[in-house]
């Protein structure tokens, strides 16, 4: 068993340092991305409720008639 759990924590190990990866390359997209500064200026939307805020809305500014939309 003290082997099975060593694999088993090296695989999560492996999993975290991937998602700190993702979470850096996703928060430089985000920073990159023309709209970042605006929806980052929206209080309490931080880098990741941000992206994932425009990834949902997208970037097509003529997708809403108007502000009220």
């Amino acid at each position: 068993m003290g082997a099975q759990l060593r694999g088993l924590i090296g695989q999560l190990n492996a999993v975290c340092d991937a998602l700190a990866e993702l979470e850096t390359q996703i928060e430089a997209a985000f920073r990159a991305h023309p709209d970042g500064q605006i929806i980052n200026s929206v209080p309490g939307l931080g880098v990741a409720l941000g992206a994932r805020l425009l990834a949902e809305i997208g970037d097509d500014h003529s997708r809403f008639a108007d502000g009220a939309h």
